[in-house]
């Protein structure tokens, strides 16, 4: 099925946790291009991620708006779990083969540079391209599962730098994906952003296969179980220190509800090496499927 804006929109914003609106056309060359920007927010304060579709290529760009100025200020102030999270994201592009290209105040800088945290941010483009790619080859499943994948990746690592919305004293949220069955806490509304930028970038790294059995819920259940999957803390919430980073390659892991709440009947969790022993060896899917990180 031919992917339009409102879709990959919805399918973007169900991955992040933070609604876009999107937008699409073609430009001079008669390339397809998607525009995806945050919800309900004034254009010229908020930013866009704009994905263009060539031939076996893509290009992703990230573009500010122009009074974006206080936003992109906080961006370059990113905790160092923000920073981290954008570095190993951006990492995981460069190993699939894209090409990053990165402008802080007009200046060309590395994202792996310490360097770029070091000035107050007054203008940053962020350029994601990769070619080489099956695309625009007659397969539209296939174009739509790229043009999500590349969007996606390229959204989450600018998640990532977001400010962090400010803590309420009222404010209580559910539980938090990844604390033992039936706790319940209190927590400040900027903790569970953290955990929604966690769980995206978990995502984007491992994909939505249930590490333990492999199933995918939209596989099993169809289109209403898309994008259904638990994030597990490999060491439990309670145990990590102040100042710990969170690193979502190591320390976070997709997991299917019912493999969720096994690895929690005992305390500390089953691992998830101990879920697989538990299943025989066997895997419950309907068939291998790759990660996001395969193209």
């Amino acid at each position: 099925m031919l992917l339009d804006a409102r879709a990959l929109a919805e399918r973007v914003s169900s991955e992040l946790g933070l609604p876009f609106i999107g937008k699409e056309g073609r430009d001079k060359d008669s390339g397809r291009w998607f525009e995806l920007q945050p919800a309900d927010h004034p254009a010229g304060q908020t930013f866009s991620i704009k994905t263009t579709v060539g031939w076996r290529r893509l290009e992703v760009n990230f573009k500010p708006g122009n009074f974006a100025g206080e936003l992109l200020g906080a961006m370059g102030h990113a905790d160092p779990d923000g920073r981290a999270i954008f570095r190993t994201v951006l990492d995981l592009c460069v190993a699939d083969g894209a090409e990053i290209e990165m402008r802080v105040n007009g200046e060309r800088q590395l994202y792996v540079s310490p360097a770029i945290w070091e000035s107050d941010w007054r203008t940053m483009a962020l350029v994601l391209r990769r070619g080489m790619l099956a695309i625009n080859d007659g397969n539209e499943d296939e174009d739509s599962r790229l043009i999500e994948l590349w969007t996606s990746r390229a959204a989450t690592a600018i998640l990532a730098l977001l400010p962090l919305e400010p803590a309420h004293e009222d404010d209580v949220v559910p539980e938090l994906q990844g604390l033992p069955e039936g706790a319940r806490t209190k927590v400040e509304v900027n903790r569970y952003e953290r955990d929604r930028r966690n769980r995206a970038a978990a995502l984007t790294i491992h994909g939505y296969a249930c590490k333990a059995c492999q199933l995918k819920m939209d596989e099993r259940y169809g289109d209403a179980a898309t994008g259904l999957i638990e994030v597990h803390h490999v060491t439990p919430v309670s145990e990590l220190g102040a100042g710990y980073i969170i690193d979502p390659r190591r320390d976070l892991v997709p997991l299917c509800p019912n493999c969720h709440s096994v690895v929690h009947r005992r305390s500390p969790p089953y691992s998830v090496d101990e879920l697989r022993a538990m299943l025989g060896g066997t895997e419950v899917q309907t068939g291998n499927q790759p990660s996001p990180a395969s193209v």
